[in-house]
C-alpha cells in the first residue's frame, strides 16, 4: 500500500461521492469566473503553456517531495512519488480547460477513501498537493503571458483548494463513522525520530487527554468529546502530568490540540465545578490557574494548534501559549458576564500583554465571539490557514523550533513572561480590586448565573 493508493478512476460509495465536500461550491465558483469573465481561452492557453513545462514542475515538486522523505522517513519512493504528481499534474490541467473542479475533488476522495481503508494517514497526500501548487506558482509567476498570471493563479489556487478540502474532509467523514475519536497517525517531523520510535510515546494522566512525544516536539491532545473538552480538576490535571512528562522527556516545542473532528477546541471552565458562592471561583489554587502558570512556565514554547471554538477561561489558555496556529474555524470567547463571575487580575493581564484594552472591553463587556480572521487582525493568531493544512504546518513549524538552541528558548520566554506579567500595584489597590471582586461572587448575580447555565436559559441579573 502506498501513500497515493486509490488515486485512479474508479469511483467510491456513492453516497459519500456526491456529497458535497464543504467549500467545493466557492471553488467551483472561482474556476466558473474564469469561464464567464470572457478569460476562458487566455486560461486554456495558460494551461497549454503549463503543459509544456510539466517535465520542470513535475521534477522541482519531486524534488521538494524527496527532501521531505528523507527529512520524515516516509515509504514512498521517488518512482512513486513522481507517478503520483504527474497524475495530479493532468488532473489540475483538466480542471483548467474544463474550468471546474469536480475530477479534482473526486479523485482526493478516491485517495482518502484509500488510506483510511488502509488504516494510514493522508500526509504524504498533501504533502504532494504542496509541492506541485508550490512549483505551479513558480511557473506562472514565471510564465510571459503575464495578463493573464492573475486569473491562472487564481484558478490554481482554486483547484487545489478543492482537492485538499476535499481529501481531509473525506478522512474525517469516514473517521467520524468509527467508533470513538481517530487521530491520524503521528508522522515523523524534522528534528526527530516517529513517535513508534526510539521515542517512546508520553502517557499522560487521565483519558481525556492524551500524549505523545514526536522527536524533540511534544503533543497534548483534549480529547472530551462529550463535555467539549470543558476545563474540569480531571482534564486540567491530566494537562499538567503531561506538561510535567514532557518536560522530563525534555521535549523543545510542545504543541496544545484539540482531538481531530471535534467542533470545539474547548468549552472553557467547567462551570459545574466553579463554587456557588462565598469563595473566589478563580483562586490562586485553582486547577485552571495552575493550569495557566505551568504552561507560561513551561521551559519551551507551547503552540495553541486551534480547529473550533475556544471558550471563557480556554481562550485564556490560548493566550498563555507561546504562539497561536489557527484555521478558519475557529472563533475566540471570554464569557464570565454570561455568569456574573468578576474575573482575576492575573487573569486580566494575560489580555493586556496581547489585546488593545478597548478589544478586550469589548469581548468582555458582550462575552460575543471574534472570528478567525479577526483573532489574526488583532495579533491573537499568528498564522490563519486552511483546515486541512492545519495539523502539518503546527508541526513543521514544531520541527523548527525543535531545531534551535533549547537554552536561548527557554530565558527567552522566561524574560518576556516576566516583563509581561509583573505589574507593580500598591497594597491598598490590590486590596480594593479583591473586595469588589468578593462582593462580585457574594452577590445574587453570580448565583443567578450559575443557576440560568444548570438550567439553561437566559439569566436575568438585577445588579444586587
Amino acid at each position: 500500500m502506498t501513500a497515493y493508493s486509490g488515486f485512479g478512476p474508479a469511483r467510491i460509495g456513492a453516497g459519500l461521492a456526491n456529497r458535497p465536500p464543504g467549500r467545493t461550491g466557492w471553488n467551483v465558483a472561482s474556476a466558473r469566473r474564469a469561464e464567464t469573465t470572457g478569460n476562458r481561452g487566455a486560461v486554456v492557453e495558460m494551461s497549454a503553456v503549463l503543459a509544456g513545462a510539466q517535465d520542470r514542475v513535475v521534477g522541482e515538486a519531486v524534488a521538494a517531495l524527496e527532501l521531505r522523505r528523507h527529512a520524515r522517513r516516509e515509504a514512498s519512493s521517488p518512482d512513486e512519488h513522481r507517478t503520483y504528481v504527474q497524475n495530479l499534474f493532468g488532473l489540475v490541467l483538466q480542471c483548467m480547460r474544463e474550468g471546474r473542479t469536480e475530477p479534482i475533488i473526486e479523485s482526493s476522495r478516491q485517495t482518502a477513501a484509500a488510506r483510511f481503508a488502509a488504516d494510514s494517514d493522508i500526509a504524504e497526500v498533501r504533502g504532494a498537493f504542496n509541492a506541485l501548487e508550490e512549483a505551479l506558482r513558480r511557473q506562472v509567476a514565471d510564465s510571459p503571458a503575464d495578463d493573464h498570471r492573475i486569473e491562472t493563479l487564481g484558478l490554481v489556487n482554486a483547484i487545489f483548494g478543492a482537492g485538499k478540502d476535499a481529501l481531509a474532509r473525506t478522512y474525517l467523514a469516514l473517521a467520524s463513522q468509527r467508533d470513538g475519536p481517530l487521530a491520524e497517525p503521528p508522522a515523523p517531523h524534522e528534528g526527530g525520530a516517529a513517535a513508534t520510535g526510539d521515542t517512546p510515546p508520553a502517557a499522560a494522566a487521565g483519558p481525556a487527554v492524551r500524549a505523545e512525544v514526536r522527536g524533540k516536539v511534544g503533543v497534548i491532545t483534549l480529547d472530551d468529546e462529550h463535555r467539549r473538552n470543558a476545563l474540569s480538576a480531571g482534564m486540567v490535571n491530566g494537562v499538567i502530568a503531561a506538561l510535567d512528562r514532557l518536560r522530563t522527556e525534555k521535549v523543545r516545542v510542545a504543541v496544545l490540540r484539540a482531538a481531530a473532528g471535534l467542533r470545539v477546541w474547548s468549552a472553557g471552565h467547567d462551570i459545574h465545578e466553579l463554587p456557588k458562592g462565598g469563595r473566589d471561583p478563580l483562586a490562586y489554587n485553582d486547577p485552571l490557574e495552575q493550569l495557566l502558570r505551568a504552561v507560561r512556565t513551561f521551559p519551551a514554547p507551547v503552540i495553541a494548534m486551534v480547529h473550533g471554538s475556544v471558550w471563557g477561561g480556554a481562550f485564556d489558555l490560548v493566550l498563555s501559549c507561546d504562539l497561536v496556529i489557527a484555521d478558519e474555524t475557529a472563533t475566540f470567547a471570554i464569557t464570565p458576564a454570561n455568569l456574573g463571575l468578576p474575573y482575576n487580575t492575573t487573569g486580566l493581564l494575560h489580555f493586556l500583554g496581547r489585546l488593545p484594552g478597548n478589544l478586550i472591553k469589548e469581548m468582555f463587556f458582550t462575552a460575543a465571539p471574534i472570528d478567525a480572521s479577526r483573532a489574526t487582525e488583532w495579533l491573537v493568531v499568528n498564522h490563519l490557514v486552511e483546515p486541512a493544512e492545519l495539523e502539518e504546518f503546527t508541526l513543521d513549524l514544531a520541527a523548527t523550533m525543535a531545531s534551535k538552541s533549547p537554552m536561548a528558548m527557554a530565558v527567552i520566554k522566561e524574560q518576556l513572561r516576566v516583563l509581561t506579567d509583573y505589574q507593580p500595584v500598591a497594597a491598598q489597590v490590590s486590596e480594593r480590586i479583591q473586595g469588589l471582586r468578593r462582593e462580585a461572587y457574594d452577590s445574587s448575580d453570580y448565583l443567578e448565573g450559575l443557576r440560568a447555565f444548570a438550567e439553561k436559559r437566559p439569566p436575568v441579573f438585577r445588579g444586587i
